[in-house]
């Protein structure tokens, strides 16, 4: 066989493997795991992994000593978004893998597969949703709508709650939906009961899954209206057991499991609560302030999305919204489209919902909105499939294949030259300049510092004293056991003993800049770190610290 056959003969395997859900989310998962070895680690990252230890500490030490775990139970929960406690299960999960797996400090993959087994999670329900909605064509769309974008792949490669709450959310989505679609009763109670556990799982992991909660009853009323609901009834099975369906008084089973189990398993899973559970659970559920325009979730989700992939899940949001509407007045409505397309539009608007109003824990570029993306994903690929089936329908597979290209190529190609990945903004915000002009946040935390190292690395004079400002610990003590510091380089705590200053621009208030310069007297940096001329990185020098 010649090397082109075998090339050949590989490639077919590989497209063999890719168009099977369960492939796909295996080599997703790879390669999540492959780039996770990055060593951009922003603040919010690391106080997600510190928190974690944490956690993971307490589950560790409870079984042992019950009453002395429990006691330092406030502590070992605290330091959450925007400083609340809260839920913490993700971050402890994040932690026990980087545990059992970590080779040492400059290991910061270990800390990451967590989040890279949660994508993989993520892939695999989003093809197999896809594949339902949307044909072959949706179930490899909706994965590639969601992946090949700067800020949603760079949180598949950043430990914390997002992308586990994201595939929770669409994991409880579709137990939702396969308990109210054909089969026997016994497949929809258990599809009913994993709805609700998973729910709980949802909470335990962020507050906000509870909008979960809301969007599915209001689908489930608009089914109930509107005949949306998909089930085919299935002819009466023999059974000597009570008819737990026709107990529940048109309550629909998924969400009767998620009112009852969804707190049980949310309690049992999220040990702050234990002490004051309604008080605690009141108070993760109070809305801060919203973040102001630009800064807010929503201006980012429209600034960094790129722009073909922003215009197509906003074309299937409003298709799908359309659908669901019209449907009561169209006699030759399908009822389980018109109920697909009300549920993916409910989970989105929910999902967006919770970082407008501050209900999702506060943090930088996507988190606080991430959960809605997978369902805008979805029910864009269902508005692609359903564009090119319209406009070309003598030829819908090319038609679906040529503007799958036209969408996806600026996401991957942005998402190939981005370093950070959360330094990426779209043609919408005007590309970096633009972004900076508006006021939008530079990076995430600090993670443009790193391309700084190598400068100070050749300049620095020997013996220097090194301050990382806006960067955290975590970040310069990896990037030293990594070899990226020279030994010879000191970690100064604060300005006045520091020869030279690592400042990472965020885009906000600079006055730690300006504090640094002053206490080094220096007028102008001496090497930065820049995108499109946008700095990310500034540094300065003492007089004499810098060859």
């Amino acid at each position: 066989m010649s090397r082109l056959d075998a090339l050949l003969s590989r490639a077919a395997r590989l497209g063999r493997l890719l168009g099977r859900p369960a492939g796909l989310a295996v080599v997703a998962g790879a390669v999540l795991v492959a780039l996770a070895g990055h060593p951009y680690l922003s603040r919010p990252e690391a106080a997600a992994l510190e928190r974690g230890r944490r956690a993971a500490a307490f589950w560790a030490t409870l079984p042992a000593s019950p009453g002395r775990t429990l006691s330092g139970l406030d502590p070992a929960f605290a330091g959450g978004s925007g400083g609340r406690p809260g839920p913490a299960l993700a971050e402890a999960v994040s932690a026990g893998l980087e545990a059992l797996v970590r080779s040492g400090p400059a290991d910061l993959r270990a800390g990451r597969l967590a989040t890279a087994a949660a994508g993989a999670l993520l892939t695999l329900l989003l093809a197999v949703l896809g594949h339902a909605v949307a044909g072959r064509a949706g179930g490899l769309l909706a994965p590639a709508l969601f992946w090949l974008a700067p800020r949603t792949l760079a949180a598949g490669l950043a430990a914390g709650p997002d992308v586990a709450a994201a595939a929770l959310w669409l994991l409880v989505a579709w137990a939702y939906r396969r308990a109210l679609v054909g089969g026997d009763r016994a497949a929809r109670m258990r599809a009913a009961a994993l709805s609700g556990a998973c729910f709980g799982l949802a909470l335990a992991v962020r507050a906000d899954s509870v909008l979960l909660l809301a969007a599915l009853a209001l689908h489930a009323a608009g089914a109930a209206a509107f005949a949306w609901h998909p089930h085919t009834p299935v002819p009466p099975t023999r059974s000597t057991g009570p008819d737990l369906e026709a107990r529940l008084h048109g309550v629909p089973a998924p969400i009767a499991a998620m009112l009852v189990l969804g707190p049980t398993v949310a309690f049992a899973a999220s040990p702050w609560l234990w002490p004051a559970p309604v008080a605690r659970v009141l108070a993760a559920l109070a809305p801060a302030p919203p973040a102001a325009w630009p800064s807010g979730p929503l201006a980012v989700l429209a600034f960094a999305t790129p722009g073909a992939v922003l215009w197509i899940w906003a074309g299937g949001f409003a298709l799908a919204g359309a659908r669901a509407l019209r449907a009561p007045v169209r006699r030759d409505r399908d009822p389980g489209a018109s109920s697909d397309d009300a549920l993916l539009a409910a989970l989105a608007l929910a999902g967006l919902a919770g970082g407008a109003l501050g209900l999702a824990p506060r943090g930088p570029g996507l988190g606080p909105v991430l959960p809605a993306l997978p369902f805008l994903s979805l029910v864009g690929a269902r508005g692609l499939v359903a564009a090119a089936h319209a406009t070309v329908p003598t030829w819908p597979r090319r038609a679906v294949a040529a503007l799958a290209v036209v969408a996806l190529a600026p996401g991957a190609i942005a998402a190939a030259r981005a370093r950070p990945l959360t330094s990426a903004w779209s043609e919408l915000a005007g590309g970096a300049p633009g972004a900076a002009s508006r006021g939008l946040p530079r990076q995430d935390g600090g993670e443009g510092a790193r391309a700084a190292l190598a400068d100070v690395a050749a300049r620095a004079r020997p013996g220097a004293r090194i301050r990382f400002v806006g960067v955290a610990p975590e970040a310069v003590r990896a990037w030293a056991a990594r070899g990226l510091l020279r030994p010879d380089l000191a970690v100064a705590d604060g300005d006045d003993e520091a020869d030279v200053a690592v400042v990472a621009v965020d885009g906000g208030s600079r006055d730690a800049e300006y504090q640094t310069r002053a206490a080094l007297r220096a007028d102008r940096p001496v090497a930065g770190v820049y995108v499109d001329e946008v700095p990310l990185a500034l540094v300065y020098a003492r007089a004499g610290a810098w060859r």
